[in-house]
């Protein structure tokens, strides 16, 4: 056990040494995760914030047909008419948010029966669906006064129409809200820096000693060839565990942050975890961790130089994020318990499973014990490309 405690003491050094294992592993995720949970949100609500408080730029085809449902538009400061002589190429080039065609003998058809109008938009452009959907409240206005005034000449009223009232009550508590929405960020979070948090330490620590030729210095030392294996699989891990922690750290603080400043959806969510779903939480994640580092070690030590093992790394980012990134649209696989074999998409569905309060313990201990059991093979592997090397082999013969 000393042996591979000393191993991991100096490839630790030596990783921590590495400016870019500093930067991925402790300061990109400072940075990146605010702006991944709250500038993207904040920077969409401000938008919509401004369409919302200013009339939409319309222009309207046919507007002496129904001059009363302009006017309601214009009083009401929900449009903004305005002329121009292509109204669809307008559309196009954003001249214009969206048309209004008010067909001739509107109010004739409207007066026997039912009438339509066209609204031409571009479903590409924010600032055109929001006019759209202006425009379907201002005909729905307009709809609901045609409708009051038929009404009352027949002795109606509008509750005549609609007797039956609907009560909504929410049963979802605060805290059930923010389970679901850390459940859609943390995971991915978790599964992208648990690839990228280790990733250079083991490009440094397998691929680079090769090409610097440090690691023939390091064979021929008495710690037998698994202990070396174990020593630069632990120094990865550690390098990776950081991330992860930091990355979960930061993102409770900013969805707290977040709820503070009344941003979108968050301030109706109870950002917490229990310390039992937190120490579970985090026995996941460290399963994880090692799974990706065992692999990413003997990805770079079967590499024959970096450049190679960047290569190698890249389907492994690929294989291990998206299916993260899909795990929230794939809700009916987290009640098959074979969902919880798969390599890494069986830590998400129970980071999912945990944040959200649905987790089972079978469940959890197959995604745990699967995960653990997938890192021996790649360990092994590691200590047999080691012991393949040739001045492995020459100190042992001498």
């Amino acid at each position: 056990m000393g042996a591979w405690l000393a191993v991991f003491r100096k490839e630790l050094i030596e990783a921590l040494r590495d400016r870019r294992t500093i930067v991925v592993a402790l300061i990109l995720p400072v940075l990146m995760m605010p702006v991944a949970t709250l500038g993207i949100p904040y920077l969409a609500d401000r938008q919509a914030a401004e369409l919302e408080d200013r009339p939409a730029v319309i222009t309207v085809i046919g507007a002496e047909n129904a001059r009363g449902l302009i006017a309601l538009g214009l009083r009401r400061e929900w449009i903004r008419v305005v002329d121009v002589n292509d109204p669809a190429r307008a559309v196009q080039n954003r001249e214009v948010e969206a048309v209004l065609i008010i067909p001739r003998g509107f109010l004739e058809t409207l007066a026997d029966g039912k009438a339509s109008v066209t609204v031409m938009y571009d479903e590409s452009d924010l600032a055109s669906r929001v006019a759209r959907e202006r425009l379907a409240r201002l005909i729905a206005t307009y709809s609901i006064e045609v409708t009051e005034r038929r009404l009352e000449r027949r002795g109606l009223t509008r509750r005549d129409l609609a007797p039956i009232d609907l009560i909504e009550r929410d049963v979802a508590s605060r805290t059930r809200l923010g389970g679901l929405l850390m459940a859609g960020l943390l995971p991915f979070f978790i599964a992208v820096w648990a690839v990228l948090g280790g990733q250079y330490a083991a490009l440094d620590i397998g691929a680079g000693e090769r090409e610097r030729r440090t690691l023939e210095a390091l064979l021929v030392t008495p710690p037998p060839r698994w202990a070396l294996a174990a020593g630069k699989f632990l120094a990865i891990s550690m390098a990776s565990l950081m991330a992860v922690l930091v990355v979960i750290v930061v993102t409770l603080l900013t969805l707290r942050l977040g709820a503070a400043m009344r941003l979108a959806e968050l301030e109706k969510a109870s950002i917490t975890i229990s310390p039992g779903a937190a120490g579970l939480l985090l026995l996941v994640a460290l399963a994880l961790v090692g799974f990706l580092s065992a692999l990413e070690l003997a990805l770079s030590l079967a590499a024959r130089g970096v450049r190679e093992a960047q290569q190698y790394f890249t389907p492994v980012y690929l294989l291990f994020t998206l299916p993260a990134m899909a795990a929230q649209f794939l809700e009916g696989w987290a009640r098959s318990w074979w969902t919880y074999l798969i390599p890494g998409l069986n830590a998400v569905f129970a980071l999912r499973g945990l944040l959200l309060g649905e987790w089972r313990p079978e469940h959890l201990a197959l995604a745990v014990i699967s995960t653990a059991l997938y890192t021996l093979p790649f360990l092994w592997m590691c200590a047999w490309i080691l012991a393949r090397e040739p001045v492995a082999s020459g100190s042992r013969q001498s």
